[in-house]
């Protein structure tokens, strides 16, 4: 059992990763919060970057993916700005941290995703970055194309045969599916960027934060199938708490613990 004092010193490496350390490699306060609370700073750097941060199961790398996509499911802009700069000093690309928003414009909603591409545009102005997007929309590509693609993308994370609620013997339901078939599966989970791991984490954060139990259990099943273990997808469910807080984290840990427990 280590002290406190250990694990709040051993916030000083996850905060230098993110980036949050000055010129002696000394954490950089939130001047509002150790003015207010700084009971509230000291406890926000121990439990959170102490511990949660330095605890196995994920990478430095995915923690702060989860991080990111949760940040923009919750709409807090203000910390999402700072993880957008966390995000580049831990290795993101700007064209990553941008798939990453293009991929959950259908699990959350376009305006929740333009906002966080305006914060996005500040934190790459105030970096002072040069964008290089990825722009491969292919406009000449078929339907048809996009559609089979998206059958073999989808079975891939989801399994065989899964196309989720949609009734295929009401017109609507079933241009639904294929709507989504091509423009989500076909279109986005095959963009660059992000692997397809990757892109479940993200899809996985939002729909703990964001969406029905249904889904939960279907990115937990995804989240395994595409090589996560049921540690790390455990560790994605701690990893929330502090950030989406505590309920709605051990909802997603008790979906999760069906799926692996169905395995």
């Amino acid at each position: 059992m280590t002290t406190l004092d250990e694990r709040f010193l051993s916030s000083y490496g996850v905060l230098a990763g993110l980036g949050r350390v000055d010129s002696e490699r000394v954490p950089i306060p939130n001047t509002a919060i150790m003015a207010v609370n700084p009971d509230q700073w000291r406890i926000i750097s121990e439990a959170c970057f102490g511990y949660l941060w330095n605890r196995p199961g994920l990478t430095g790398r995915q923690r702060s993916l989860i991080t990111m996509s949760g940040l923009v499911v919750l709409r807090r802009d203000d910390n999402l700005h700072g993880h957008l700069l966390s995000g580049l000093d831990m290795g993101f690309s700007p064209e990553q941290i941008n798939e990453i928003f293009l991929h959950l414009i259908f699990y959350v909603g376009a305006p929740m995703v333009n906002t966080a591409t305006r914060v996005a545009w500040d934190v790459y102005q105030e970096r002072g970055l040069t964008l290089e997007p990825f722009q491969v929309f292919d406009t000449t590509e078929t339907p048809d194309a996009l559609y089979q693609r998206g059958l073999s993308i989808r079975s891939q994370v989801l399994g065989d045969g899964d196309g989720g609620s949609f009734d295929q013997s009401d017109s609507v339901d079933a241009d639904w599916d294929r709507y989504l078939l091509e423009y989500l599966w076909g279109s986005v989970w095959g963009r660059p960027g992000l692997d397809l791991q990757e892109r479940c984490i993200c899809t996985l954060t939002a729909m703990v934060g964001h969406g029905t139990d249904d889904a939960i259990r279907d990115y937990v099943g995804g989240a395994l199938r595409l090589g996560l273990s049921a540690a790390s997808v455990r560790e994605i469910m701690f990893h929330l708490s502090f950030y989406i807080g505590d309920s709605q984290a051990r909802r997603g840990k008790a979906l999760a613990e069906e799926v692996i427990a169905a395995q």
